[in-house]
């Protein structure tokens, strides 16, 4: 698929956009590879989060990703709570906040319609690759690689954290046959204690009332919440309608490699903002111990890697029900 690449600045920083006559999505190399901005063109709408300061708060690493800009999309390796690692041979090893790789510089280059980035660990000894280009006009795609280089397995939990615009009435759809959720965090939601479980889409709340989890609620609502899906999911996808705005967002990816789905509505319960986080992951509970014992956790063997694909698909129109591998929406 042709696409257009070009040099660009995202507020004070370098970056690289490639784009199509539907989409234009801008990233930076500097800054975790980060997708900064992903717009719709036909709406002229900015699908992801963005912080209007005109300068973009960078963070160490190790640092705070919170007191960062906080927008976009970043991978989150190799986790998301700070935590520390407690296996043989890292074992008391800090896990930094929102993972390694958010922070860190990538190496970056230019090919033929596509861009390749890559970034090496800093306390773990892998290296993690990921290539961009369009598969049509509509769909963007994402290529990962991990290589483990060490003599040992080594646990880990990758994530897209894709914070994405709202607007009133969106929809959340998931594949038909996701029956539980296991919350682990909420602001001024009504959903009990870490890890309680609920029936979606309609959870049954502490109060004995019915909520609908795929009803995304005014941002008056004030509240935030988040929970993983119980088990690998049926297929790999999820997704957005947007009634008012008549256009859809959909993510996905090979359920084999990234079987697991973290999903956290902000209805302006928190910093103010009107956005949901999807979230395809290889692991749950945003850490990798946890994940174990839940028996919901990824490992890379001894010197191996793994490989596994995101497409991000944009597109007219609100009715898809179901969203193939390959980022192609079916509707009834």
């Amino acid at each position: 698929m042709k696409a257009i690449i070009s040099q660009t600045t995202y507020k004070d920083q370098p970056a690289v956009s490639i784009e199509t006559d539907q989409v234009l999505a801008q990233f930076l190399p500097g800054t975790g590879a980060k997708l900064a901005s992903l717009v719709f063109k036909p709406r002229n709408f900015e699908l992801l989060v963005q912080r209007p300061d005109p300068v973009y708060r960078l963070q160490p690493f190790d640092g705070d990703y919170v007191a960062g800009e906080c927008s976009g999309l970043d991978d989150m390796f190799p986790t998301i709570d700070t935590c520390y690692y407690d296996r043989f041979p890292w074992e008391g090893v800090k896990m930094t906040d929102h993972g390694e790789v958010w922070s860190l510089a990538w190496d970056h280059a230019v090919g033929d319609n596509r861009l390749y980035f890559a970034t090496n660990g800093v306390r773990f000894p892998y290296l993690l690759e990921k290539w961009i280009s369009f598969s049509t006009q509509n769909i963007l795609r994402l290529d990962y690689r991990l290589t483990n280089h060490s003599a040992f397995d080594f646990d880990f939990l990758w994530a897209a954290h894709m914070m994405i615009n709202l607007e009133e009435g969106v929809e959340l759809v998931l594949p038909s046959g996701v029956r539980t959720i296991a919350h682990t965090f909420s602001m001024d939601a009504p959903f009990g204690q870490y890890g309680s479980e609920f029936d979606w889409p309609l959870a049954r709340l502490p109060d004995d009332s019915l909520y609908d989890l795929r009803v995304i609620r005014p941002k008056s609502a004030r509240q935030a919440y988040k929970y993983y899906l119980k088990g690998p999911l049926p297929e790999g996808w999820c997704g957005l309608r947007y009634p008012s705005s008549n256009f859809s967002l959909a993510l996905s990816f090979p359920v084999a490699r990234v079987p697991y789905l973290g999903v956290l509505p902000n209805e302006g319960g928190w910093q103010d903002l009107y956005n949901i986080f999807l979230e395809p992951c290889t692991a749950t509970f945003d850490r990798p111990d946890v994940a174990r014992y839940r028996k919901e956790s990824s490992t890379i063997h001894r010197r191996s890697t793994l490989e596994w694909q995101l497409h991000i698909t944009l597109a007219e129109g609100s009715r898809f029900t179901r969203v193939r591998e390959n980022g192609e929406l079916e509707t009834e």
